[in-house]
């Protein structure tokens, strides 16, 4: 299978950059499966995750906030605010910060900042996903 090369980075540092078979990202009007010679595009990703196929079948899933995706002829590129590997969420502390994201939305739904309860409820979930897809694609690998 045919291979491109696959830059996500963050405001803060390059979290990954290399050879991949494909792309899966969450795209602004729905999900995105990306192969080598894909048509050029450029949307806008919701929080959630970018997860790739590298050159040995090993598949690695990446936490983003949102941003936006770029693809070119033999690149895809991922710029996000944050982006942390799936091996690097604590599974803890992303429970601990859904459950405080909980508690502010019944605690206070008629606030003003409803929408931002909301969407951190949101990212706390997409973290909660990533973390448990790398969990089980670490259980496969053994």
């Amino acid at each position: 299978m045919a291979t491109f090369n696959l830059i996500i980075v963050s405001a803060e540092k390059k979290i990954f950059e290399g050879a991949v078979k494909s792309v899966q990202a969450s795209g602004i009007e729905g999900e995105l499966g990306i192969l080598a010679n894909h048509t050029p595009l450029m949307t806008a990703i919701k929080p959630g995750i970018v997860k790739f196929s590298l050159e040995s079948d090993k598949e690695e899933v990446i936490y983003v906030s949102g941003g936006f995706l770029e693809v070119q002829p033999n690149v895809v590129t991922v710029l996000a605010d944050v982006a942390i590997r799936g091996e690097e969420l604590d599974q803890d502390r992303i429970l601990n910060a859904k459950r405080k994201a909980e508690e502010n939305i019944v605690a206070r739904s008629g606030d003003a900042n409803h929408e931002l309860m909301v969407a951190k409820l949101s990212q706390e979930l997409a973290k909660l996903r990533a973390y448990e897809l790398t969990e089980s694609l670490v259980k496969k690998s053994r």
